[in-house]
């Protein structure tokens, strides 16, 4: 079983994982998140499993509450920069797709050619 601390911990260290997410996504360092957000993800899943079964006094609750408004002000952030990079590559994929059904498409008129 987990301590009220513990919880705290957790969303600590999910607090600053965002942090680190946010400065990474500014950067456009793209390769480094995932590694980041497996972290992020396996915190989120033990504050998940701890939580419940704690109980937080007021000043805990307080932390608890101001820390969850920098996660979600990191959140925010992160989606921003991340969404027009995830279009792009949405777009980079289509323009693969197109290239190699054209190509398949001519390669084929080729093979009926020769």
């Amino acid at each position: 079983m987990g301590s009220q601390s513990e919880v705290l911990h957790c969303y600590e260290q999910i607090a600053v994982l965002s942090e680190r997410m946010l400065v990474l996504a500014r950067n456009g360092q793209w390769g480094a998140l995932p590694a980041l957000e497996a972290r992020y993800s396996e915190t989120v899943d033990r504050l998940k499993a701890i939580e419940p079964l704690m109980a937080l006094d007021e000043a805990q609750s307080a932390r608890k509450y101001q820390l969850l408004s920098r996660i979600n002000a990191n959140h925010a952030e992160i989606f921003s920069l991340v969404m027009p990079q995830l279009e792009y590559l949405g777009g980079v994929l289509k323009s693969l797709e197109r290239q190699q059904s054209l190509q398949s498409a001519y390669s084929q008129g080729n093979d009926a050619l020769s």
